[in-house]
C-alpha cells in the first residue's frame, strides 16, 4: 500500500514544510518528488533522507552526473523502477546522450564514451549492490587507479548505500513515479 502522498503546502509539520523548501530550492527541479512526499508521513525519516541525500547528491566532489548513472545501475539491480526512471528523466534534462541513457537502462555500463573513473564507478557499484560482502580489492584498486582519491570513493560507496535505502523504500511502499 502506498502511504499517503503529502503535497507541499498541506502539511501543518514544520519539519516537513522545512524539507519540502529545501528540495525545492536545491534539488533543481522546483518540486518536491514522490519518495520525498511518500516520507512526509514521518517527518524525522523525511528530515534524515533528505539530509544524506543532499550530502550524497549536491555535496561532494563527483559529479552529479556521475552518482545518478550510479543511482541507475543500483536501482536496475535492486529492480527498483521509480528510482531508475527518476534517474533516468534527471540525466535526460542534464543533456546526457541517450544512446548512453539505453546503455544504463538496460543494466550495462556504457563502454564508448566514458572516462575510465566513471567506468570503474559503475563497475564498483554494479559489484557493491549485487554482493556488497563480496566487493574484490580489485575493485577499489582500479578506482584508485582511474584517479579517485578515498574521499571519492567514500562518495561511491555513500551513493550505493543512499539509492539501496531509496529503492527498498520506494519498492516496498509502492511509490508512484512522478509525473515528469
Amino acid at each position: 500500500m502506498t502511504p499517503p502522498l503529502i503535497a507541499p503546502g498541506t502539511s501543518s509539520d514544520p519539519i516537513v514544510n522545512r524539507v519540502y523548501k529545501e528540495i525545492e530550492q536545491e534539488l533543481g527541479f522546483g518540486m518536491v518528488p514522490n519518495v520525498f512526499r511518500a516520507m512526509a508521513n514521518h517527518p524525522g525519516l523525511l528530515d534524515a533522507t533528505w539530509n544524506m541525500f543532499r550530502s550524497v547528491m549536491l555535496q561532494g566532489n563527483m559529479p552529479r552526473v556521475l552518482k545518478e548513472m550510479v543511482g541507475i545501475v543500483v536501482s536496475y539491480i535492486h529492480e527498483s523502477p521509480y528510482a531508475r526512471d527518476v534517474h533516468l528523466h534527471s540525466l535526460t534534462v542534464q543533456g546526457i546522450d541517450k544512446d548512453v541513457l539505453a546503455v544504463l537502462a538496460r543494466g550495462d555500463t556504457p563502454s564508448r564514451g566514458m572516462p575510465p573513473s566513471h567506468a570503474s564507478v559503475l563497475a564498483f557499484a554494479r559489484m557493491a549492490a549485487t554482493s556488497p560482502n563480496s566487493v574484490p580489492p580489485s575493485a577499489y584498486e582500479a578506482m584508485t587507479k582511474a584517479g579517485l582519491d578515498a574521499s571519492d570513493v567514500m562518495e561511491v560507496i555513500a551513493a550505493v548505500q543512499l539509492f539501496s535505502a531509496i529503492n527498498a523504500f520506494t519498492c516496498v511502499a509502492d511509490v508512484p513515479l512522478d509525473a515528469l
